[in-house]
């Protein structure tokens, strides 16, 4: 068995390669931590607060990575005794018991105490002897058919479990609306007793835990209407984080092995990934013996994988915080459950060679036993390069923040003083500058779409104009290169068609630099000669490209509305490749000034670019909106033949926004009959 220390080491540089190095799965966390800190009080305003689950907000990028939302309205408090009504405040607390008796462990009613304002809680009530309790199949119901008809995008959802599942950009997204609890429930008490007793948890970690948990909207059985599931998935969340990199990799060692051996090759999905997350959560707590280094990784899985073929022999799969709950109670029973256990076994008795049927792992392995002299490092500075980690850590900064009222903005700006006196990491430092750059861009838009439709607009614009360009500015700085593209198309949306320009040229040559990254086009020996010794928030200032983004909730610029109007109902922003924005609006900053050779000069360069153009300045997802762009410009321009070709090619484009009937609305308003 000498070689498998070997083989450990090859496959964890593997894994390191599919599932991210440390660095890498620590600011992927570290961003969304941020994101999530910041962004609370925001919707607590709103009336509602939410959290990210699931494999992505664990750490993991993999093409099958699930994002999960957590939604639950604030004021709404699960109690598990009813002496803790005490701490809270009735009317602005709406208090509901959980009452667990007679019940499959982990499961519980919800007896509502006190009032609820909210009318989808009040039609999601039944009577049940004389008492008020909140049926979980009413409940899921009525948000299920709010979140419907919220927009075209959701209006296909279908319901998974206790979630509105969905489809968004190609990702499969899970929303739970559920309730929270901010005490600890009582049938899993003696697991807190537990974690000290083994040691794992840390004490830091488990405190953090036992800050509270859902109750999810299904019963043990499709029949059990009343019944809600308690949830841990915060306390889960924290626990995967908590993994050191050896552990967290053998979790998605075993992902693999379940998506790509065990269920493709016996065509079932009986074992989830849920099984997996919680089998690996017992070996930690449990296996002392065990050293969860590179040298270790295959030996630690084997571990894992005994375990799981041990339960299901036995049909039994304990739930991690409340033992007594059997999840395989009603999935892995009788023929089936045979059947299982002898596919398992047949993969034991293979030994770590079974590894070879995953697809993802047979590359890693097969390289190590045909070349036995063949050896790895596994330090992370042997695994990534710094280019690469700065390329993975600008794809997690996420440029939908929905600051969108001057309430919510006032609420940001206070936060923002509890935030800069924490301890923040390096990654979550420049998290916080390039969200704040977003808050001010769509606070700028906000004010001067105001000023055009407000009746005082005279009164008003000079000192609005006047805010609106300064947040704009200081956005700039905190922001990437692209985003001198706002201040532009501010002030062309203004008509200082000048000042619009010379922010145009000024981004042009910055654009034109050779070390710039957009998505992961860069030159990477000129980026790492360029940007050596550079701090990473400086860099994202002067190398980093981004899309531009048009929220829907604000005008961006007029020629843009109706599209902005029509894909409202799809999906929340449009957009453009920072290229493709830059030639518009060279464009109409000509145009508008009487420049008709500048104009139709960059009327053909735009052209140009979306003819030849492979991929690397106008990405494929994107080119519905980019011809969509070129057409709207040749048609203020007066060409109208060459607008309508461009608008065919647009309906011709992977549909990724919801234009397609404005670029229609746009073929009809063509003058051809007159020409």
């Amino acid at each position: 068995m000498n070689h498998i220390p070997r083989l450990s080491e090859v496959v964890y540089y593997g894994l390191c390669h599919k599932i991210g190095s440390p660095t890498e799965v620590r600011f992927r966390r570290e961003v969304m931590d941020t994101e999530e800190f910041v962004n609370n009080p925001l919707h607590i305003i709103r009336g509602y607060d939410r959290m990210k689950s699931g494999s992505t907000r664990e750490g993991f990028r993999l093409r099958t990575s699930d994002e999960d939302h957590m939604l639950w309205i604030s004021n709404h408090k699960v109690i598990c005794d009813p002496s803790q009504i005490s701490l809270y405040h009735i009317p602005q607390h709406t208090v509901i018991l959980m009452e667990c008796d007679d019940l499959p462990p982990g499961f519980t009613r919800l007896k509502l105490i006190s009032p609820s304002n909210y009318p989808k809680i009040r039609s999601s009530c039944v009577m049940m002897n004389g008492e008020i309790y909140i049926s979980s199949t009413l409940f899921r119901d009525n948000y299920f058919q709010d979140f419907k008809s919220r927009s075209a995008l959701m209006a296909s959802s279908f319901h998974h479990g206790p979630c509105s599942s969905s489809n968004i950009q190609n990702v499969e997204a899970d929303f739970a609306f559920c309730l929270w609890s901010n005490h600890w429930p009582t049938i899993a008490l003696p697991w807190i007793q537990r974690c000290r007793q083994r040691g794992w948890p840390s004490e830091i970690v488990l405190s953090e835990i036992l800050s509270g948990f859902h109750v999810v909207p299904i019963g043990s059985t499709p029949d059990n209407g009343e019944e809600w599931r308690v949830s841990f998935s915060k306390a889960e969340q924290k626990l995967v984080c908590s993994m050191n990199h050896c552990q967290f990799l053998c979790y998605g060692l075993f992902k693999f092995f379940l998506k790509e051996v065990i269920n493709l090759q016996n065509n079932t999905t009986m074992l989830c990934s849920y099984f997996i997350k919680t089998t690996v959560f017992w070996v930690i707590q449990h296996g002392n013996s065990l050293t969860w280094t590179p040298h270790n990784l295959l030996s630690s899985f084997w571990e894992c994988f005994k375990l799981l073929i041990y339960w299901v022999r036995i049909g039994e799969c304990p739930n991690f915080f409340i033992p007594q709950n059997n999840m395989f109670r009603k999935k892995v029973v009788g023929s089936a459950q045979t059947l299982m256990f002898s596919q398992l076994y047949d993969l034991y008795c293979k030994g770590v060679s079974c590894l070879l049927l995953s697809p993802t792992l047979r590359p890693y392995l097969s390289l190590s036993i045909l070349y036995r002299s063949m050896s790895v490092f596994t330090n992370e500075s042997s695994i990534i390069s710094s280019t690469e980690l700065d390329i993975s850590f600008y794809k997690e900064l996420y440029s939908d923040n929905a600051v969108c009222c001057m309430e919510e903005f006032r609420v940001y700006m206070e936060h923002l003083k509890n935030i800069i006196i924490r301890r923040l990491t390096s990654y979550q430092i420049v998290t916080l500058q390039y969200m704040t750059s977003i808050v001010l861009r769509n606070i700028a838009f906000l004010i001067q779409s105001s000023i055009y439709t407000n009746r005082y607009r005279n009164k008003i614009q000079y000192k609005a104009n006047k805010v609106s360009n300064k947040l704009l500015k200081v956005s700039c700085t905190f922001g990437c290169v692209s985003d001198i593209l706002y201040l532009a198309m501010y002030l062309y949306r203004d008509c200082r068609y000048e000042h619009s320009l010379n922010c145009l040229q000024k981004a042009q040559e910055r654009m034109s630099q050779p070390y710039i990254m957009y998505g992961l086009n860069v030159n990477v020996n000129v980026y790492r000669q360029c940007m050596a010794g550079i701090p990473l928030g400086k860099k994202i200032r002067i190398a980093v490209v981004k899309d531009i983004v048009f929220n829907n909730e604000y005008t961006c610029i007029n020629e843009l509305a109706m599209e902005q109007i029509i894909n409202k109902y799809g999906t929340p922003v449009l957009l453009i490749p920072p290229l493709v924005l830059l030639h518009m609006l060279l464009i109409l900053n000509h145009h508008r000034q009487d420049d008709t050779v500048r104009s139709q000069e960059y009327l053909q360069d735009l052209h140009t670019l979306l003819l030849h153009d492979d991929g690397n300045n106008v990405p494929t997802d994107l080119r519905d909106i980019s011809w969509q762009i070129l057409g709207i410009c040749q048609q203020i321009c007066g060409d109208y033949i060459g607008s309508l070709q461009s608008y065919q090619y647009s309906l011709q484009q992977k549909p990724t926004h919801y234009i397609q009937e404005a670029t229609l609305l746009r073929m009809k308003s063509l003058p051809l009959g007159e020409m």
